[in-house]
């Protein structure tokens, strides 16, 4: 994200975000700098060191403007923020955040905004309301705020609407955020798709190392991918609840970098196995970056510590929700085309295309523009079922045209194979299959 102030506001106008608390209202302005000298008659251009110089007085002709309110009495500001500018829309703004609380009381029912700062001088000045979040009242938003109303022409005043506020409407709403960040988010579905590939998949070692074989049971393969999707769950539960209380924190483009790393390390692993069972390691260690970009969400919300608290496990089960819904769309289909000659190269098609995706967002992150693959990605997560049945349509192509008709269990299956060597005098591989056969071969012919 880049480096200033999310708005939703258009240039020349104010914006006042609002963040409703448990026991308080925080209002952060963005004063246009044009707004701003019509109203105080200071003209400071952006000079910092000169606003800080009329900084109290500011202060004090903003609250005397600006007054919150909630069903039971007003409520009492409290500067959080000192005026500083920022770049918002491209140009330059004053912003500074105001608390409005009364003591440790709760905020109940319907909340007041009177705003009467430039408005009372620049009536046509127009004033966009957002709202960042209210917890109680199930709102939660992912990048710029929503706006909730405009103020100008004569109107300074405008009503939140909480008649219906309880605190279970916001764990419900984080859970949906949750799902819906896996949903959109294009980047850790693809990397948890490039590991759960290698699910129905046995590593066996060959005379040229590990490779992957299959099919196996398909019991065996319901719990690999069970393992796969708890160790990515233990890594990114860990980083999300560090990073979202403030305990630990990383720059974002780093992150977001790893973040494709660990798809193309997937995708090698894909390809061949780096590791026996080496995509635990991957989905547990690789978690822990992926958590830190899901935290990114939760401090978004500026929500209080112990919402905050409730907010890290509602998004941690909506995660989890979307990523077994996905697993459950995704499995029975590997499943299925693992018994048939596609299979292996269904698997490096998908490395292949997962390492390409991850490649396009190295790029992007680094030029800091969109991936040049952003519009599928998008039209993947606006229009699913579409891609879905088209997934559907290809396996089943797939397997029609390379099915086996009698499948082998004990050539194909090296954990099977693993476990009856005793029976053939160690290990029972298919390269150990095919000598004994061949000793047995050589036996008959001296027999004869």
């Amino acid at each position: 994200m880049p480096a200033q102030t999310a708005s939703a506001h258009p240039a020349g106008t104010t914006g006042v975000q609002v963040t409703v608390r448990a026991d308080s209202v925080d209002l952060e302005m963005q004063i246009h700098n044009a707004g701003f000298t019509a109203a105080t008659g200071f003209d400071i251009g952006s000079d910092q060191a000169a606003l800080d110089d009329i900084a109290d007085n500011l202060l004090s002709f903003i609250l005397n403007r600006v007054a919150v309110a909630d069903s039971v009495s007003a409520l009492e500001p409290a500067v959080v923020s000192e005026p500083e500018f920022k770049s918002i829309n491209g140009e330059d703004a004053i912003v500074t955040t105001v608390r409005f609380a009364n003591g440790n009381r709760a905020i109940e029912g319907n909340i007041v905004l009177d705003y009467r700062f430039i408005l009372d001088v620049v009536p046509s000045h127009q004033v966009y309301v957002s709202l960042v979040s209210d917890w109680n009242n199930g709102v939660l938003t992912e990048g710029e705020p929503n706006v909730v109303g405009v103020l100008g022409g004569g109107v300074t005043e405008m009503i939140l609407d909480r008649n219906a506020s309880t605190p279970a409407n916001g764990f419900f709403a984080v859970v949906r955020l949750g799902m819906l960040h896996i949903a959109e988010g294009t980047d850790h579905l693809l990397f948890l798709t490039t590991l759960l590939v290698v699910a129905p998949s046995g590593a066996g070692r060959g005379a040229r190392g590990l490779r992957w074989n299959q099919p196996i049971a398909t019991k065996r393969t319901i719990g690999r991918a069970t393992l796969i999707i708890t160790a990515f769950t233990a890594g990114h539960l860990v980083t999300l609840a560090l990073v979202s209380l403030g305990l630990i924190s990383f720059p974002t483009k780093p992150v977001e970098v790893l973040v494709a790393v660990s798809i193309i390390v997937a995708a090698i692993h894909a390809a061949r196995p780096l590791l026996s069972r080496g995509e635990l390691l991957i989905a547990g260690g690789f978690g822990l970056v992926h958590g830190t970009a899901f935290a990114t969400t939760i401090l978004e919300l500026n929500l209080g510590f112990s919402e905050k608290l409730v907010a890290i496990i509602g998004f941690n089960i909506g995660i989890e929700l979307a990523q077994i819904i996905a697993a459950a769309l995704v499995l029975p289909l590997l499943i299925w085309l693992s018994h048939s000659h596609a299979y292996a190269g269904f698997r490096l098609v998908t490395a292949s295309l997962a390492v390409v995706a991850a490649i396009a967002w190295i790029v992007g992150i680094s030029t800091g523009q969109d991936s040049v693959l952003q519009p599928l990605f998008d039209a993947m997560a606006h229009f699913p079922v579409p891609f879905y049945l088209g997934l559907v349509a290809v396996v089943a192509a797939l397997w029609l045209g390379t099915r086996e008709a009698t499948p082998n269990k004990r050539s194909m299956d090296p954990e099977y194979d693993a476990g009856h060597a005793g029976e053939h005098g160690g290990d029972a591989g298919p390269d150990r299959l095919r000598a004994t056969f061949r000793g047995e071969r050589g036996r008959i012919k001296l027999r004869g």
